[in-house]
C-alpha cells in the first residue's frame, strides 16, 4: 500500500446488474422495483457522486484497522445483553447475545450477572449476563402475531459481541428501528462461549447458522431476519446463502429476507497471501488472530481431546500452539476436525466467491481496497452477473474500520440504512 492510498475522503463505486437484469422486488404497495434501482433510490450513503469522509487522522488502511482492533471504546456504545446459550444438533453449544433495555439499577444488573452465571463458565463481558430461566421460558414461546424484524449478527475470526463495531450496530439499530431485536451469534469458543464437543467453527459452518435461524423461524414465523457478517462472519454467512437456493429448490423456504457482508475475504488464497504482504497484516494482525486461536484451543484442550483422540495422541494442540499464521494454525486444528488434506484446499473449496452465483437473497457487500487483512481482488464481474448482489467499493476504510472523525463506523451506518430501508419499502 503506497502513500497514494492516504487521505480521508474515499471514493465509493458501486458494483451491480444492469437495471434490465437486476433481481425485481415487490414492494409495500404492491409495485415492484428492481434491486439496482432500490439501491440508487433509497441508499445515499452510498452515493457514487459524493466523497466518503473518513477521520483525518487515520489516514490509511493500516491505521483505520489498527483503530477497530486496539482503540478504547469502554465508554462508547454501552449496550447491554442478555445471554442465551443456544445447542446444536451436535451437542456443540453458541451464545447468542440479545440486545437488552438499560437496566434501571446497575447493581441489580451485577446481582443478576453473579446469579445467573453457569458453574464452570468464565465470566462475561461488561455490561452482558445470562438470561434467568423465566427470561428464556418467555423468549421460547411462539409468537405468531409479531412481525417485527431481527437483526442477526455474525461476527469476525476473533470476534463477538463485545467488539465496538458490533456495539456500534447493536447500539444504533436499538436506538433507531423501533422495537427491533437485535442477536449476536457467538461461534462455539468465541465471546467466552465453551467447547463442549470436538468441532471448532470454520468457513464451511453453514449447518450452525441454519440452525440458528430455524430455529429463530419457529419461535417467531412471521418476524424477518435480517443477517449482518463482519469479516469471517461475512464468509460464513455468504457460504450459508450460497446454499439457501438449493433448499429453496427442495421446498424450504429462506430464512433471511435481506443481508450485508462486510470486509469479507472472498478468496481465502489470495487473503493468505494479501495479509502476508501488507506489514501490518503481518506483524500485527496476523499473530494476534493466529494467537487468539490458539489460547481458544488450548483452553479448551480437555474437551478436545475426550472428543478427539488422536489430538492427544499426535500432540495435535501442541502443534498449533507453534502457529504464526492463521493458515499454520489451520493446518494443524482445521483440517483436523474437516474433510480437507491441508490449509489450501480447505481455503479453496470454503472461499465464499465460488458460490456468490447461487446467491438468492438480496446481498449488500462492502469492501476497502486499502484493506491490510483480506485480499482486495474483489468479486467485480459476479456482482454484475449476479441480479441479486450490490457490491460498494471504496478505496480507504482498512479492515472493518470506515472510521469518521466522530470514532463511529460508516459501515455501521450503511447496514442500518439497508435494512431499515428494505424493511420500509419491500414487501
Amino acid at each position: 500500500m503506497g502513500i497514494l492510498n492516504w487521505g480521508f475522503r474515499s471514493n465509493i463505486k458501486i458494483h451491480q446488474c444492469q437495471d434490465e437484469k437486476s433481481i425485481q422486488l415487490i414492494t409495500k404497495k404492491d409495485d415492484k422495483i428492481k434491486f439496482s434501482e432500490f439501491v440508487k433510490d433509497n441508499l445515499s450513503l452510498i452515493d457514487e457522486s459524493k466523497k466518503l469522509w473518513l477521520n483525518p487522522l487515520l489516514f490509511n488502511g493500516s491505521l483505520q484497522t489498527l483503530y477497530y482492533t486496539s482503540a478504547d471504546s469502554s465508554k462508547k456504545f454501552q449496550i447491554y445483553y442478555g445471554r442465551e446459550l443456544f445447542t446444536y444438533n451436535d451437542g456443540g453449544i453458541c451464545s447468542l447475545d440479545w440486545v437488552i433495555p438499560k437496566p434501571e439499577s446497575k447493581d441489580e444488573f451485577k446481582e443478576l450477572v453473579k446469579k445467573t452465571l453457569p458453574e464452570g463458565f468464565p465470566k462475561l463481558h461488561p455490561r452482558t449476563r445470562y438470561f434467568t430461566p423465566e427470561e428464556l421460558e418467555s423468549r421460547h414461546v411462539v409468537d405468531e402475531e409479531s412481525t417485527t424484524p431481527i437483526v442477526v449478527i455474525f461476527h469476525g475470526l476473533a470476534g463477538g459481541s463485545h467488539e465496538a463495531l458490533i456495539r456500534n450496530l447493536a447500539e444504533s439499530i436499538h436506538k433507531n428501528c423501533n422495537d427491533w431485536d437485535t442477536v449476536v451469534v457467538n461461534n462455539r469458543g468465541c465471546c467466552r462461549t465453551k467447547i463442549t464437543t470436538g468441532a471448532l467453527f470454520n468457513a464451511g459452518s453453514t449447518g450452525d447458522i441454519r440452525e440458528v435461524l430455524v430455529d429463530f423461524k419457529k419461535r417467531y414465523p412471521n418476524r424477518p431476519i435480517y443477517a449482518v457478517g463482519f469479516s469471517f462472519g461475512a464468509a460464513m454467512l455468504s457460504n450459508f446463502l450460497g446454499e439457501e437456493e438449493q433448499e429453496e429448490e427442495k421446498g424450504g423456504s429462506g430464512l433471511v429476507k435481506a443481508a450485508c457482508a462486510v470486509g469479507c475475504p472472498w478468496d481465502f488464497v489470495d487473503s493468505a497471501y494479501h495479509i502476508e504482504n501488507s506489514w501490518t497484516g503481518k506483524y500485527l494482525i496476523n499473530p494476534a488472530i493466529t494467537q487468539f486461536l490458539i489460547k481458544l484451543v488450548k483452553n479448551n484442550s480437555v474437551e478436545f481431546n475426550n472428543h478427539n483422540p488422536h489430538f492427544a495422541e499426535q500432540n495435535v494442540v501442541e502443534q498449533a500452539s507453534k502457529a504464526k499464521t492463521t493458515w499454520q494454525f489451520d493446518n494443524a486444528i482445521t483440517c483436523k476436525t474437516t474433510p480437507y488434506a491441508n490449509a489450501f484446499e480447505y481455503y479453496r473449496e470454503l472461499s465464499p466467491a465460488r458460490r456468490l452465483q447461487k446467491i438468492k437473497t438480496p446481498l449488500l457487500m462492502i469492501n476497502s481496497t486499502d484493506d491490510p487483512a483480506v485480499g482486495t481482488r474483489l468479486p467485480i464481474l459476479d456482482a454484475k452477473t449476479n441480479p441479486y448482489l450490490c457490491l460498494v467499493e471504496t478505496d480507504l476504510g482498512g479492515h472493518l474500520g470506515f472510521v469518521k472523525s466522530s470514532g463511529e463506523f460508516w459501515c455501521v451506518e450503511v447496514v442500518e440504512q439497508f435494512f431499515q430501508k428494505f424493511q420500509e419499502v419491500i414487501n
